[in-house]
């Protein structure tokens, strides 16, 4: 190995363990080498946070499904990185998910001619930059650049709300669902996850930029512009700023609809956005709806859907992994 090479994939070895200490459990379930049949020489390998809630299990069979269609003759696989998942998941439920790393040393191991890598994250932030330099880069194409200079790199491909092409787009399918809603004079307002850090404002400026798209559209097509965005982490836009906007807008109605902006419908959404009245918690730690109510008098309704229940809004990663294919042929 390169020495500047090797010094480069310490740092990142060393960053993703320092990530995984911090923010997640020890993890209790072993992580065995992976056991699969290999029947392509394609393998594609979809990366998401993880959930503990049952219903997003459902989102990610329909988000697998869809990528079959798109990319068949390829072998496909899902993981969690949040090993705090894994392990609550196999206590409750006995069936395993494997970590990323492990995925792609079995890719080498095995071979594969092709190695596709797509996020399922929302925002190019903290889990979106592991996921492409912790693992991606550190434990496939670092690894294959010395072992099997003739093999490929892996490609990875983008976040969901990277380009202002496809803010817009995810903009105008989340109004359009509220479509009656927003005719009826009522308000609807999404959550987002965010990241804390200003390390990642360039990517909490998504939430910023499709506000403002879906704020246009919604005035442009149903003549209500009461559609607003924030989120649990990013503190420039957390439950405060969506009360402001709610306090200041035309909304007659007082009638507001809350949405997950997240890829499933998982902890967040039913604690954090839907929550009832918890009596030990302060009353700016209650849930968006109880806040919602209770300061502002609104009524407050819920849809618990994710993204990733949205087959256009599946498109649009998948096209994702397309470019990110495209874009590594045509550099070869």
């Amino acid at each position: 190995m390169k020495p500047l090479r090797n010094l480069w994939a310490v740092m990142l070895l060393l960053s993703t363990a320092l990530l995984f200490s911090c923010k997640q459990d020890a993890p209790d379930v072993p992580q065995s080498p992976v056991k699969y049949e290999k029947k392509h020489n394609t393998a594609i390998l979809l990366v998401t946070f993880g959930s503990t809630w049952d219903d997003p299990h459902t989102t990610y069979k329909a988000q697998i499904n869809q990528f079959k269609k798109e990319f068949p003759n390829t072998d496909i696989f899902f993981s969690f990185t949040s090993k705090t998942c894994i392990n609550r998941w196999y206590a409750e439920k006995k069936e395993q998910f494997i970590t990323p790393d492990l995925y792609l040393k079995s890719f080498i191991d095995k071979n594969y001619e092709n190695v596709y890598v797509q996020s399922l994250h929302v925002i190019p932030g903290e889990e979106y930059m592991l996921l492409r330099d912790g693992y991606v880069k550190s434990h496939y194409n670092f690894i294959v650049q010395d072992l099997k200079p003739e093999r490929k790199p892996a490609v990875c491909g983008k976040a969901l709300l990277v380009s202002d092409e496809d803010i817009e787009s995810v903009g105008k399918i989340l109004v359009d669902a509220f479509a009656e809603e927003l005719k009826a004079g009522h308000a609807v307002a999404f959550m987002g996850h965010g990241n804390p850090v200003s390390d990642y404002d360039h990517a909490n400026a998504s939430y910023i930029k499709i506000e403002k798209k879906m704020k246009e559209y919604a005035k442009k097509t149903y003549n209500n512009e009461n559609v607003f965005v924030g989120t649990v982490d990013y503190p420039a836009m957390l439950v405060d700023y969506v009360m402001d906007g709610l306090k200041e807008s035309s909304c007659k109605t007082k009638t507001v609809y809350l949405h997950p902006l997240m890829s499933i419908a998982g902890d967040h959404a039913n604690n954090d956005m839907q929550g009832e009245y918890d009596k030990d918690a302060p009353e700016d730690e209650q849930s968006w709806k109880v806040q919602i109510e209770k300061k502002l008098g609104w009524t407050v309704k819920t849809v618990t859907k994710g993204l990733g229940d949205y087959p256009s809004i599946n498109a649009i990663w998948i096209g994702h992994l397309k470019d990110a294919i495209k874009d590594a042929e045509e550099e070869q």
